[in-house]
């Protein structure tokens, strides 16, 4: 099956997509035969060096007809997000050939989502885009919790199919500590990631929290001035001495700062299927979140952490949870590194690969 993909990433590293796409199609790579056209200027070395990463550097003329063979007459075009192609020309050739298409919205089709500029997105919706999502061969979700937060509105047809992850070599070994260490690895961004619902609800058990040498780092860039944001309603709260916050981490120093942290956490409103969770949890690393990130059932299936409602007093109530059980870390990051092991990026390319297959009877 020739399968082209279009994308529209900046090449910020913080971002999940500009991880998770290329592990994607990479992975896809050693089944079927693929293309990436990145519709943008943006060229890395690590993209580059795959071979089938193409941009507008490669092909300006932004049309599936300048494409190489087969990918100018290819069998599917998968569509990496939704709100990155208004009115897009890619979209009108593939209406005007009738090439059978696959949109992954990775999260911005969920109700939370939609409230995010929902007056733009509204009218876009309007004009365009439910258009462009109601003629795809298929919606693939992340999560079934993505699907059922996003509903049948925009297309009935879908499937779930999760991201992935790369074996790792490393992985934690616990020892014991006097202290304990939770962090966040993500964008440093108010409400997606509900970051202000989690200084809420460590400032409601900041005694508790002291009393247990708990304390929490955040590790991510600066998004619409969210860091300054939050650093005053830590001050505020008188939790400065709990909460830190840092610059992104990449690479040697992200691996670092995850083997030697207890516990890793996530208080989302809404996700697709959150990179830096998986990632974590393919470390060892238990994990608290929320149903925002789309993965509460796992994590109380594979007992592999610690499951709250998207809100203060649920996070609250899953911390004191932590809290009380911190003896079972060692298990419980040992379930996590079982969890992970579902998420193998070769296993998934193959159910993958079937699941397309089957939409456009292949």
């Amino acid at each position: 099956m020739n399968i082209l993909y279009i994308s529209k990433l900046t090449g910020n590293m913080w971002a999940g997509p500009n991880n998770s796409v290329p592990a994607q199609i990479s992975a896809q790579s050693k089944v079927d035969k693929v293309f990436w056209y990145n519709i943008n200027h943006v060229t890395k070395d690590s993209w580059k060096e795959l071979g089938f990463y193409n941009n507008l550097d490669d092909f300006p003329q932004k049309k599936i007809d300048a494409l190489p063979y087969p990918f100018n007459k290819p069998d599917l075009v998968v569509f990496e997000g939704v709100y990155e192609f208004p009115f897009c020309s890619l979209v009108f050739e593939v209406w005007k050939k009738k090439i059978p298409y696959i949109i992954i919205p990775r999260s911005a089709l969920t109700k939370h989502a939609q409230l995010n500029n929902r007056v733009k997105k509204n009218i876009g919706n309007l004009l365009f885009f439910n258009k462009f999502l109601n003629r795809a061969k298929s919606i693939h979700y992340l999560t079934e919790k993505e699907y059922l937060d996003s509903g049948d509105k925009w297309n009935p047809n879908y499937i779930v199919i999760p991201n992935g992850i790369e074996y790792k070599k490393n992985v934690k070994v616990s020892k014991a500590k006097q202290k304990l260490n939770g962090i966040y690895i993500g964008r440093i961004e108010i409400y997606q990631k509900g970051l202000d619902l989690l200084i809420e609800a460590c400032a409601m058990i900041q005694d508790e929290l002291r009393r247990a040498n708990c304390s929490i780092n955040l590790f991510g860039p600066n998004r619409n001035n969210s860091r300054e944001n939050l650093q005053k309603r830590i001050e505020t709260k008188g939790i400065k001495d709990l909460i830190f916050i840092n610059e992104g981490v990449f690479g040697e120093e992200k691996e670092k700062i995850q083997i030697e942290a207890d516990f890793f956490i996530m208080t989302s409103r809404f996700e697709g299927h959150p990179m830096g969770l998986i990632e974590a949890l393919s470390y060892g690393l238990p994990s608290l979140v929320t149903t925002g990130t789309n993965l509460t059932d796992e994590i109380a299936k594979y007992d592999a952490g610690w499951t709250a409602e998207t809100n203060t007093e649920g996070i609250v109530s899953a911390l004191q949870n932590l809290l009380s059980t911190q003896m079972h870390l060692v298990d419980k990051g040992h379930n996590a590194l079982e969890l992970s092991k579902q998420y193998n990026w070769d296993s998934i390319a193959i159910i993958t690969s079937n699941k397309y297959k089957d939409l456009i009877n292949f």
